[in-house]
């Protein structure tokens, strides 16, 4: 079975909590390296393109590994309809095939959310799903809950994000058994918690035929953390991948 693997830009990143999140680099001088390493592609943290300067936003849409999914947290509340069109047609200029997105934290905003999100599908490329990632925090971070809202929602090219290797296995279950192939996409952090192959097996088991990027690695937010030691390891994790998937 071969399904794209990507490595997120924020892997490398320093700043990646920062309070001011502003990039430390730029992905523009690792694009050769992510094409000789056998990368598919890059999920692109948006503020590596929106806090650019001009020209490395252009070179980003040349980029040889091309950005593949486009990594945005864009809020679902009245006020960001201008922050959600212009994700849209920065993900139409990159020709991006993915966006994940998240919902906020109030119940309230439910239907106020759901409405938007709508509208932001008929706004993007016809050529890019919705990723959801039903992050810990939000309204959608119950897979029951999740599954009544885009029950309702009624999108015609949504998908899920699950985090394979950090939920536990009865969690990832039920993604799994309520969404099928709707699960569209995995963010992999091998960070050393937890034994990734049971993960990988119910992902086959479950039919699962989508995309993958490697989001964090061993090293991450550690106080000595590199650049370097950081693109070594998710190297290895690339490795085991392609073995084991």
């Amino acid at each position: 079975m071969t399904s794209p693997i990507y490595i997120g830009s924020i892997l490398l990143e320093r700043n990646r909590w920062a309070p001011g999140k502003r990039p430390s680099y730029r992905v523009s001088d690792w694009g050769e390296r992510f094409v000789q390493a056998g990368f598919d592609g890059v999920e692109l943290w948006e503020n590596h393109l929106l806090l650019a300067p001009p020209e490395e936003q252009e070179v980003l849409l040349r980029l040889p590994c091309p950005v593949r999914i486009y990594n945005t947290y864009v809020a679902f509340d009245d006020a960001a309809a201008p922050d959600r069109q212009r994700a849209a047609e920065w993900i139409a200029r990159l020709g991006a095939v993915g966006v994940k997105y998240n919902l906020g934290k109030d119940p309230a905003q439910r239907a106020a959310e759901m409405r938007n999100l709508r509208a932001w599908e008929a706004e993007l490329p016809a050529t890019c799903q919705l990723l959801c990632e039903c992050h810990a925090g939000t309204v959608l971070e119950e897979p029951e809950a999740a599954r009544r809202f885009f029950d309702e929602a009624g999108l015609t090219r949504h998908g899920i994000i699950v985090h394979a290797c950090g939920e536990e296995l009865d969690r990832l279950r039920r993604w799994l058994g309520l969404f099928g192939a709707e699960v569209a996409h995995v963010h992999v952090q091998t960070r050393g918690e937890t034994d990734p192959l049971p993960r990988l097996h119910m992902l086959k088991e479950a039919g699962f035929r989508g995309s993958f990027t490697l989001e964090f690695t061993r090293g991450t937010a550690e106080p000595d953390e590199n650049m370097e030691a950081l693109f070594a390891e998710a190297l290895e994790d690339l490795r085991f991948l392609r073995e084991r998937w």
